[in-house]
């Protein structure tokens, strides 16, 4: 009975211990001499409703950093011959020789295709002949006129016959020359769609000629961004079939109409391809880099978003201080800070995502500069 009534009084005291903490705060352990009261060095204990003093907010900093950057616009591009042409023959008629390989790098002035020329040099030698009378005939009437022997009009007749003559042999000789198509400029040649013997006609493309020791790309910019363009410090390229190199072009001319339908401003550029790594057709990334300025950076964690704003929270004394920001630039864990914060403030990159204004802090940990 007695180990039951022990048992019965423990059981009642815890009881009234916890109902006394609960409702009134009441520490029953400390009343019944089971804990020694709150003396000298040892913490009262809290009142009902009372929230724990936990002292300053342990937060990460780091210094906001100046660096110098650019508005820059990227676009794809696809690069163009500087020269283009589809060689093809001004007269219709048989090939006869093709004088180059598929692919060749050519001068300008090369021969590239003979056509046959039998009936070319038929009709150039009759010239000829015809002229050959026609001169003879003028001199004889000529010196008649001379002595008064021969009517004026008969005179001007075979004047006018010699120019004539005259006129056809140079007609045959251009016709002859045109049957040999030479190259218009220096470049390389794709592949021929004729073999020798076809008949083909006039204006039938032969082949493709590409100067390509300048290059041009040919890239859209959206309107909005045509003053950046227009004012641009230079271009680079990279291309995914050339990966680890740059190349560098130059702005030659910017359409004076903009694309109604994308809204784009159509950019041309050209850069030096001598080295012969570039081909036409290939698709290039273009940065076009704007002229650069200061900008002060922070690291991205310090950045809260609140609301429609952003805010970055500034250490000083030992107190945080909230300054809401406008933002630029993104890059490698960095954003832009376009006003409120100065290079070398320390702001919060950690345990800012409760943080007030005014609120005491402790920097556990502070970065030398925002990388």
């Amino acid at each position: 009975m007695r180990i039951w009534a022990i048992l019965l009084a423990g059981v009642v005291l815890v009881a009234a211990a916890a109902f006394g903490v609960r409702h009134y705060g009441i520490d029953v352990a400390a009343l019944a001499g089971l804990q020694p009261a709150a003396g000298k060095g040892e913490t009262a204990p809290r009142q009902a409703g009372q929230r724990p003093n936990r002292g300053p907010t342990p937060v990460e900093t780091a210094r906001a950093q100046s660096s110098r950057l650019s508005d820059d616009v990227e676009a794809l591009g696809t690069l163009l011959a500087d020269e283009s042409v589809a060689i093809a023959p001004e007269t219709s008629g048989r090939v006869a020789r093709v004088l180059f390989e598929d692919g060749a790098t050519v001068t300008e002035g090369t021969p590239l295709f003979e056509f046959d020329t039998d009936l070319a040099q038929s009709e150039l030698a009759e010239a000829r002949a015809r002229l050959k009378l026609a001169e003879a005939n003028y001199a004889r009437n000529e010196k008649l006129r001379k002595s008064g022997n021969v009517a004026e009009s008969a005179y001007e007749e075979a004047l006018s016959a010699r120019d004539v003559a005259r006129a056809a042999v140079v007609s045959s000789e251009v016709r002859l020359a045109k049957l040999t198509i030479a190259a218009p400029f220096p470049g390389a040649l794709g592949f021929r769609s004729v073999s020798e013997g076809a008949y083909v006609n006039a204006g039938t493309p032969l082949v493709q000629l590409d100067k390509v020791d300048r290059l041009q790309v040919s890239f859209s910019v959206p309107e909005l961004q045509q003053a950046a363009v227009a004012n641009a410090a230079g271009v680079t390229l990279t291309a995914d079939a050339l990966p680890g190199e740059t190349f560098t072009a130059n702005i030659t001319a910017l359409n004076p109409a903009i694309d109604v339908n994308g809204r784009a401003l159509q950019v041309r550029a050209e850069l030096d391809n001598s080295a012969m790594k570039l081909r036409p057709g290939l698709l290039v990334r273009v940065t076009v880099k704007g002229p650069e300025r200061e900008a002060v950076l922070v690291p991205e964690s310090a950045v809260v978003q609140r609301g429609e704003g952003a805010l970055v929270y500034v250490v000083a004394d030992n107190k945080a201080r909230q300054v809401r920001v406008s933002l630029g630039k993104r890059l490698d864990g960095k954003v832009e800070v376009l006003d409120g914060i100065a290079a070398g403030d320390a702001v919060v990159t950690a345990g800012n995502a409760r943080l007030s204004d005014g609120a005491e802090v402790e920097v556990v940990s502070a970065a030398a500069a925002a990388e």
